[in-house]
């Protein structure tokens, strides 16, 4: 299936009642309000990282990309960004999509149809794997990390057999995160040649699944949970979507 541009994604999402009229009280939170913040936020970096993914900037696009990403499943209550606390997040965030009949069923034809050979060429790589860079700057941690990446193959290879789709994107968007720590500080350089067997890849699979993940929640607009850092008005008042741009 291809995956909807941000243009269109925009479309559909202001043409929900929602959008133009949101729930509770001026500046009342509410869940339809975060909701409505999320995707302005997620469609403005989605359109974006298009943009350089056209113009063939990978690195750029990718980053854009995680951007939107994350901010479909940031919470509100800690400000904590470690990758233990990501990584739950992403995966409570994955089982609630996977949980939508539909939208498991979109991820996963693209999973099988677009992005199989791009996904086995993630899990076979190394370099997106933590605990290999781990054991590599300090080879007293993580010695078994060979056993480890060999079984988290298996077991990612086994899952797109089986249509275990949330443990698919769990162990990829493992890989992806370690990709992203990459680039985002500052450990590779823009469009070098010795990483292009990850980020392009990586480009590629986060412009395909994003726009799904996008889709679902504008399809199942429900309580996906206050942003981290909702808007604050100069009055004091904290309001997650003003109904207006």
């Amino acid at each position: 299936m291809r995956p909807k541009s941000a243009a269109t994604l925009d479309a559909k999402w202001k043409s929900r009642p929602w959008h133009h009229r949101p729930s509770g009280a001026s500046g009342e939170p509410h869940p339809r309000n975060d909701l409505n913040l999320r995707l302005r936020r997620v469609l403005s970096w989605l359109g974006r990282a298009e943009k350089d993914y056209k113009a063939g900037d990978c690195d750029a696009a990718f980053i854009f990309y995680w951007i939107a990403f994350n901010a479909m499943y940031g919470q509100l209550g800690t400000s904590s960004v470690d990758d233990i606390y990501e990584r739950d997040r992403r995966r409570d965030y994955f089982d609630r999509i996977v949980a939508f009949a539909d939208a498991e069923s979109a991820i996963y034809d693209t999973i099988w149809s677009a992005l199989r050979d791009d996904i086995e060429r993630m899990l076979e790589n190394r370099y997106v794997y933590e605990p290999y860079w781990r054991h590599h700057n300090n080879p007293a941690e993580d010695r078994d990390w060979e056993q480890r990446f060999d079984s988290a193959r298996e077991r990612a290879t086994d899952a797109i057999r089986r249509t275990r789709t949330k443990d698919v994107l769990r162990e990829l968007f493992f890989r992806l995160n370690t990709l992203r720590n990459q680039l985002l500080h500052g450990g590779a350089t823009w469009n070098s040649s010795v990483n292009r067997n990850q980020v392009e890849p990586g480009a590629r699979i986060m412009a395909s699944l994003v726009p799904h993940l996008v889709e679902v929640m504008i399809d199942h607009p429900y309580d996906w949970g206050a942003p981290r850092y909702p808007v604050v008005r100069k009055s004091g008042v904290q309001s997650g979507w003003t109904g207006g741009e």
